[in-house]
């Protein structure tokens, strides 16, 4: 389950009517891009300040609430909502597997596992072990 929790540069986002467009369908040359309504397009992400879109944090929630095993991955897990997730993951009986080159508010207390690293050595590491046991 992919869940875009802080939203996708793969779109923009009229500010004006909503419609999301996929970028690579959008005439850069004209700054800003317009929408065909003529409202101004912007990344159809989450920016510092914005609320998480209602149905991502529901899902998010959800799906951390029956997981029986969370990689958390790259992250400073200091920034909520996102923070929170492996915490109700925890609170919910799953194991939690933290991969970062540093420690983090999760490190003590919520995860069962620590390795450090950085997320692309380590996830290489673990594909390639995987493919050698396929």
């Amino acid at each position: 389950d992919v869940i875009e929790f802080h939203g996708s540069c793969a779109r923009l986002r009229c500010m004006e009517c909503g419609k999301k467009i996929p970028t690579h369908m959008v005439d850069t040359s004209i700054i800003p891009p317009l929408c065909p309504c003529s409202g101004i397009l912007r990344p159809d992400w989450v920016f510092f300040g914005e609320a998480i879109p209602t149905h991502a944090l529901q899902r998010s929630r959800q799906v951390a609430s029956q997981c029986d095993i969370m990689l958390v991955i790259g992250t400073s897990a200091v920034v909520h909502p996102a923070a929170y997730m492996p915490v109700i993951a925890k609170n919910s009986g799953a194991k939690i597997i933290e991969i970062n080159p540093e420690s983090t508010p999760l490190t003590r207390e919520i995860a069962n596992y620590i390795i450090k690293g950085t997320a692309g050595e380590i996830m290489n590491a673990i594909i390639k072990e995987l493919e050698n046991h396929i």
